[in-house]
C-alpha cells in the first residue's frame, strides 16, 4: 500500500494551504510518478491524511491508484462567496505545482477526479487549465442555473439551498446575481476543455439529477471533445453505494481511463 504525508503550499493569492499526499507503493525518492488529484471545492481534505484510502471507500479508495504506481493528492480548496470556480484554480493548481517541485509528480502525467460537488470542481478546473491530461467526474454538474431549478418527484428543489446558502456560494437566486451564476458555471466554457474526460452518473440520482450530467456530455460531444459517458441504470448519487457489479465496472473504466491517458500500466 501507499503511505500518506502532509504537505503545504501557498495559494496564488497568498493563503497557506495543506494537502494529503498519498505516495505510490514502493515509492523511490528521486523518481517522478503520475499524479491523480482528488478535488472537492470548499473541503479541507488534508484532514483525511490518516484515513485508509483517504477519499472514501469502494471506488474512491485511493489505494486503488497508489498500488498501481500513482501518487494521489487531496488538496485543501477553500472557496469564497461569488468566486468558487476561480478559487479552485487559485488553490488546487498551486498544490499540484508543489508536488511537481518536490520532485514527486511528473508534470506531463497529472490526472484529476471528483464526485458530486467534486465533479463540479473537476469541470471547473479543466475549463480553466490545460494542466490535466485526463479527468474523471461522477455525479457532477456544470450549470448552476439548471441545478438551482432541479426538482425531484416530491417537489423538493435541493439546488436552491445549495446555491443560495450552501457550498454553491452564490448567496442568492439567479435573477439577483445572473452574472455570478454564469461566471461560475463551467457549461459556458466547455469549448476551453482540452482534457479527455470520463463521466459517470446514476440514473436514479436524486441529489444531482442525471440531466445535469447529460448536459455536459451533449455539449462536449457537440464540440468534438474526447469524452466518454457511462450511465448506471437505477443507481443513486454515489458509486460507493452502487451495486457491486456496477462499482466494479466503474472502477475498471476509471483505471483504464487513467492508464491510457497517463501512460501507466497495472502493477
Amino acid at each position: 500500500m501507499g503511505t500518506a504525508k502532509l504537505i503545504d503550499w501557498f495559494s496564488a493569492d497568498g493563503e497557506r494551504l495543506h494537502g494529503a499526499l498519498l505516495l505510490p507503493a514502493h515509492y523511490q525518492e528521486g523518481r517522478r510518478y503520475p499524479l491523480i488529484v482528488w478535488v472537492y471545492g470548499g473541503g479541507l481534505l488534508s484532514s483525511y491524511f490518516d484515513h485508509f484510502g483517504l477519499a472514501g471507500s469502494g471506488p474512491f479508495n485511493m489505494q486503488i491508484f497508489a498500488t498501481r504506481g500513482y501518487a494521489v493528492l487531496l488538496p485543501d480548496a477553500p472557496q469564497h462567496t461569488g468566486t468558487p470556480m476561480l478559487d479552485l484554480a487559485l488553490t488546487v493548481l498551486e498544490g499540484v505545482n508543489e508536488v511537481i517541485e518536490m520532485g514527486i509528480a511528473d508534470p506531463d502525467r497529472v490526472g484529476l477526479m471528483g464526485q458530486s460537488y467534486g465533479g463540479y470542481s473537476t469541470l471547473s478546473l479543466i475549463v480553466q487549465s490545460k494542466r490535466f491530461k485526463a479527468a474523471v467526474e461522477a455525479d457532477g454538474y456544470a450549470d448552476l442555473v439548471a441545478h438551482y431549478g432541479e426538482m425531484d418527484k416530491s417537489g423538493a428543489a435541493f439546488g436552491i439551498s445549495i446555491e443560495e446558502g450552501g457550498q454553491g456560494l452564490m448567496a442568492g437566486p439567479p435573477w439577483q446575481f445572473p452574472n455570478r451564476y454564469i461566471e461560475n458555471s463551467p457549461i459556458f466554457y466547455l469549448d476551453r476543455i482540452g482534457t479527455p474526460l470520463f463521466m459517470a452518473h446514476g440514473t436514479a440520482d436524486t441529489t444531482v439529477a442525471p440531466f445535469l450530467g447529460d448536459e455536459v456530455f451533449v455539449g462536449l460531444r457537440r464540440l468534438g471533445k474526447e469524452v466518454e459517458y457511462a450511465r448506471y441504470e437505477g443507481e443513486g448519487h454515489s458509486p460507493m453505494y452502487w451495486r457491486y457489479a456496477n462499482q466494479m465496472d466503474f472502477c475498471n473504466r476509471m483505471i483504464k481511463w487513467f492508464e491510457v491517458h497517463l501512460g501507466v500500466r497495472g502493477p
